[in-house]
């Protein structure tokens, strides 16, 4: 993202604001409900979306340094990702070669080497068999074929990525799309891990999704907490491939059309969020406190339940200005919480009830959510099934 094509979004944003119209002229679809609510779909994605295709896992900044580890089961893979002596990021499925086992636990550190806590056989961060324990009793095995399971793995601009099964190397055009600017753009490998949650709710997985990809029901839902920073009436959409972007106008834009009237001296950041939508299950939402990671998948087997992973990355900048205010990560963590659980998903909690019960069909995606249907689309595409049509309105 460059500074003319920042400038084109805010003079498209400043347009939509005074002539109160949305991102795209387009029509309505109509969406099914039983794709929130069917099981035999739900296993359907998750050999499509969460062990077939690679997955954004989060930023450089969660493995520091080298020799550092990172342990995740959100996928339903464990997967084990390392910062090796060199400095190389890799990934390994985190299961012990002996008798399948958890290698490492879920969480962060620095270390060396991993012992399973079944048996005690011993692997580097490289991933090889560096013991057996108590070898001679076991029988004579080979080291260099029970090595961890390595998974194909990618480090590009700050952003970390594992498919979590074995095949070809990572396809950074695939991944991205077109985005490899914008990411450089943000510094993401500048901006340091903040903190992590974990939100759990009773919506379907794409429920989720869709709570991040339009901005409509902001002056409704949101309108004593959201609603107050943000414009419900003003955004752009940019689509990559499967993947998409977002910008969304604050009402700091308001203060600079006031005080300085050349718009190129606009500090973009402070006035808008700019979200994106990296294919299948990620939100990224960029604004002037740093960036917010939403991965969020099925959980449980269940078309019925989710679990959102949200981490904050918070900009350099702002850590200074929040340690010298004294203020904590974890009230901004909290809020976020808040408007999330309390009002988005309690919200679509009653959707997917109202789904299982099959008082009605279907659901309409408006105009003014083209990101919903871009995001519906998608996944129909990749998993073989009709596109939904666009109805002219």
């Amino acid at each position: 993202m460059d500074h003319s094509e920042r400038q084109g979004i805010l003079k498209a944003l400043v347009e939509h604001l005074d002539n109160g119209t949305t991102a795209d002229a387009g029509g309505i679809m109509r969406l099914p409900m039983s794709d929130y609510t069917c099981p035999q779909l739900l296993a359907q994605e998750q050999d499509a979306f969460f062990r077939n295709v690679p997955l954004l896992m989060g930023f450089s900044s969660q493995l520091p340094k080298p020799n550092t580890y990172w342990s995740d089961n959100a996928t339903g893979t464990p997967i084990l990702m390392v910062r090796d002596g060199e400095g190389r990021f890799r990934a390994y499925a985190n299961v012990c070669r002996h008798r399948g086992s958890l290698v490492v636990p879920e969480g962060r550190g620095s270390k060396l080497r991993f012992t399973c806590p079944f048996h005690a056989w011993t692997y580097g961060i490289d991933g090889s068999l560096l013991a057996v324990n108590k070898s001679c009793h076991f029988g004579n095995v080979s080291s260099a074929e029970l090595s961890l399971i390595e998974l194909p793995s990618a480090e590009w601009y700050g952003t970390l990525w594992v498919r979590p099964s074995q095949g070809d190397p990572l396809d950074e055009d695939e991944c991205l799309a077109g985005l490899q600017n914008d990411l450089v753009h943000w510094k993401l490998s500048d901006h340091p891990h903040a903190g992590q949650q974990i939100i759990d709710a009773r919506i379907n997985w794409k429920l989720g999704i869709d709570s991040y990809g339009e901005i409509y029901h902001l002056n409704i839902l949101h309108r004593d907490t959201a609603a107050k920073e943000v414009y419900a009436n003003a955004q752009t959409l940019d689509r990559f491939e499967r993947n998409l972007r977002m910008v969304f106008a604050n009402r700091k834009i308001d203060l600079m059309r006031l005080s300085m009237p050349i718009q190129s001296r606009w500090p973009y950041k402070h006035i808008t969020s700019t979200v994106y939508f990296f294919f299948p299950n990620v939100i990224m939402m960029v604004d002037a406190f740093g960036v917010d990671l939403m991965r969020i998948f099925p959980l449980g087997g269940s078309p019925s339940k989710s679990r959102t992973i949200h981490t904050w990355y918070i900009d350099p900048r702002i850590r200074k200005h929040f340690e010298a205010q004294g203020m904590s990560y974890e009230d901004r963590l909290t809020r976020f919480r808040e408007v999330v659980e309390e009002q988005d998903y309690a919200m679509l909690e009653e959707v997917q009830l109202n789904a299982e019960c099959g008082t009605q069909s279907e659901v309409v995606f408006g105009r003014n959510e083209a990101a919903l249907q871009h995001f519906h689309n998608v996944y129909r595409s990749e998993t073989g099934r009709e596109l939904l049509q666009v109805e002219d309105v």
